[in-house]
């Protein structure tokens, strides 16, 4: 099968084609810098200029391709100033159309676009338990959510299938809210943010590579939750961490001096998502890594 994948070069991107190219995928990548992620990337077979919120993808880009798989957008990660809020909005509606817009163009549509979304599509919903049938919320990501999904599914077709998934909290080596929860545990900072009663819906990388797999391969047109079927409260998620590097997790960091410090951004750490998989496990997806013990295991070792 041969896919054409955006933010390709990320953290997440470089995970997914890696893993697809092993199984035997041909990869092209959409990317600012061709020569560049070609020289640093093995595993992509070809590459094309684009900036996502600037014009659409060169057409040649979709030639001979059977599926795309849409990845790139601006972090959430970070202050959220004007600015930044804007970029991650744009990047994903504007990116978004742009590309779907190129595929309405072409004679011969890519026969899936299996595109990311996030689970902040919900809004902060305490203890409610929340699926791919769940409303969503009235935040600004939920509304960034909702819009990014309504572009890509201007690409469905009877042609084309669209597999919007919606990703939790991604743990894998390198980045991720791993990268920034790590250096705090090792040195016996980590702990509880906030009250702790927060749930955290996260999913292992393997298990994102996974789903936009089984997306790809698999007759599925609809949203799927892309989190492990057994989210945890937040404290918890830091008393396993710790357990696991052998460090204590008796810090908490209050809630205001996380909203001082982190501004809005803040909200996504101490709101509460608990997202299940239902559909995904329906059609068939089974978890490598359900529980959070072995899938943080996994990352950091015992």
């Amino acid at each position: 099968m041969h896919v054409l994948v955006t933010g390709a070069t990320g953290f997440v991107g470089a995970h997914v084609c890696r893993a697809l190219k092993q199984k035997g995928f041909v990869i092209t990548a959409l990317t600012r810098r061709p020569p560049a992620s070609l020289a640093s990337y093995p595993w992509i077979d070809r590459a094309f200029q684009w900036d996502p919120t600037q014009g659409l993808p060169p057409l040649d880009a979709f030639h001979k391709v059977d599926g795309v798989v849409h990845l790139a957008g601006e972090s959430v990660a970070g202050r959220w100033t004007e600015a930044k809020k804007r970029a991650i909005a744009e990047s994903r509606t504007i990116g978004t159309r742009n590309l779907v817009t190129a595929m309405q163009r072409l004679d011969s549509p890519p026969r899936v676009l299996v595109s990311a979304s996030a689970i902040g599509y919900y809004g902060d919903r305490a203890d409610e338990r929340l699926t791919e049938k769940s409303a969503p919320g009235s935040d600004f990501l939920a509304g960034v959510c909702q819009a990014w999904e309504h572009e890509a599914t201007r690409a469905r077709t009877d042609r084309t299938r669209v597999v919007p998934i919606r990703f939790g909290l991604i743990l894998g080596k390198g980045g991720g809210v791993m990268g920034k929860l790590l250096p705090l545990y090792r040195l016996g900072l980590g702990g509880p943010l906030g009250a702790g009663r927060q749930w955290w819906s996260w999913i292992h990388i393997d298990d994102v590579v996974g789903m936009i797999h089984f997306g790809l391969r698999n007759d599925v047109d609809e949203p799927l939750c892309g989190t492990a079927p057994n989210p945890v409260r937040q404290r918890e998620f830091a008393h396993e961490l710790a357990k696991i590097l052998r460090r204590p997790a008796v810090i908490p960091a209050p809630t205001f001096a996380l909203q001082l410090a982190l501004g809005e951004f803040s909200v996504e750490l101490l709101s509460s998502k608990r997202v299940l998989p239902d559909r995904a496990r329906k059609l068939g997806y089974a978890f490598t890594y359900p529980k959070l013990g072995k899938a943080l295991s996994s990352l950091v070792g015992k």
